[in-house]
């Protein structure tokens, strides 16, 4: 069921414009956004699970295979050990890549970037085609791809660290005063000295505790996740993938697929007026806010903080570099043959909230021939799930080149399109 409501979910219209019939819809961003496992298979955003935890896993397995009654036509997943296994002595600031240091006589804390902090959460994915089709070869035959990708450095700016540690500190100091307050209530006592299993009064902790949560508590933590979530100022993305397929549905008959790596560097400036921004307060500033409204009902419904997307004004840079074996090139008379890519490449682009306009240049060498890429982009968000696409340019080789796309996407998979890394 979970499959067909994301399927449901996920369709949309797109009106293509090309002379180029190798561009399709299923272009993928310049960040490598998707799983590289997915994209050697060429699946679609909507077939990869990524579960957080290892009953999740379990699930998405028993379901997918529930659904189709057996060995599903697709499925892929990807997880991240870090995640599923959380290491010790993980906290906030470790997790958001950022390092206490104490100064000589013990008493300041300093707070810097530890830029490695990502490599160690790297994502493996596993990605399954019952039916993989090559072009001029009569069989479908099914096909396994495997992928693994981490951010190997991960620099944020200093106001931004600022922010995640004052957000930090507040959330630390006001939980603390939340969970002191909640142990004095007559609600914990109650619970401590009800005949509940140890289980069940952890659950019915959790329940009463959230009745103790004032909403600059809530306000507080939705500040957190969207410094943390702020675009870096540099980072260094790797991956790599293999794929292979098996002539006929026998594991005898196993061929070479393809083999892929992939190294992203992207960087930007924000343009907002920093003299604009407001600090994150502190949790004296938000008790005092909260008390002067006291007037008001203790329940509001309030609309969450704007993702740093809806309001983003940054000028983003981009540059690729990519090696592409490719054994599924398939011809009567010669059977199969390998090819092998060399792609480098840039993108600028400047984001103004809901709009964005770039302009992309790929050079890419080959065992065939030496050509490149050049096109620009126009982006416009209509909503969160609506995105209006259009690009022009010059594709690779000489005969049938021409870029002309015009598109329309919604659903889970829309994004902000890009012809960097077309379908291989």
């Amino acid at each position: 069921m979970k499959k067909i409501l994301l399927v449901t979910l996920t369709v949309g219209s797109t009106l293509l414009f090309s002379q180029n019939k190798e561009i399709s819809t299923e272009l993928n961003k310049l960040e490598l956004s998707n799983a590289p496992s997915v994209m050697l298979l060429g699946l679609a955003s909507s077939d990869l699970e990524t579960p957080k935890s290892k009953k999740a896993f379990m699930t998405s397995i028993v379901n997918s295979f529930s659904e189709n009654e057996g060995l599903p036509n697709a499925y892929a997943v990807e997880l991240t050990p870090t995640h599923l296994f959380p290491l010790t002595e993980m906290d906030a600031l470790k997790y958001a890549g950022i390092k206490t240091i104490k100064n000589a006589d013990n008493r300041k804390e300093e707070y810097k970037n530890n830029i490695f902090s990502e490599a160690k959460n790297v994502s493996v994915s596993f990605a399954f085609l019952k039916n993989y089709k090559i072009e001029n070869l009569e069989t479908e035959n099914p096909s396994v791809s495997f992928s693994l990708r981490t951010t190997v450095v991960k620099i944020r700016n200093k106001k931004n660290i600022e922010a995640i540690t004052t957000s930090n500190t507040n959330i630390s100091k006001e939980l603390t005063d939340i969970q002191e307050e909640f142990r004095k209530s007559k609600e914990y006592n109650d619970i401590e000295a009800s005949n509940a299993s140890p289980d069940e009064k952890n659950e019915m902790r959790a329940k009463a505790l959230e009745k103790f949560v004032p909403d600059y508590y809530k306000t507080e933590t939705e500040n957190y996740k969207k410094y943390l979530d702020e675009k870096p100022a540099f980072q260094l993305d790797v991956a790599s993938a293999y794929s292979t397929f098996f002539l006929n549905n026998q594991f005898k008959n196993n061929q070479f697929g393809k083999f892929g790596v992939w190294l992203t560097m992207s960087s930007g400036i924000n343009l907002e007026r920093r003299n604009q921004e407001s600090k994150p307060k502190s949790a004296e500033e938000q008790k005092l806010a909260a008390n002067q409204k006291n007037e008001k009902p203790k329940v509001m419904i309030k609309e969450t903080p704007e993702d740093p997307s809806k309001i983003e004004k940054r000028l983003n840079f981009y540059a690729v570099a990519r090696y592409m074996q490719d054994k599924t090139v398939y011809d009567v008379a010669n059977g199969f043959s390998k090819t092998n890519n060399y792609d480098f490449g840039g993108k600028i682009e400047l984001v103004y909230n809901k709009f964005s306009i770039g302009y992309e240049f790929i050079y890419r060498s080959s065992d065939l021939d030496n050509t490149y890429r050049s096109n620009g982009i126009i982006n416009y968000k209509v909503s969160d799930s609506v995105y209006i696409n259009a690009a022009f340019g010059k594709n690779y080789g000489d005969k049938d080149n021409l870029i002309s796309f015009l598109g329309l996407n919604w659903g889970l998979d829309s994004k902000r399109k890009t012809l960097f890394s077309e379908k291989q």
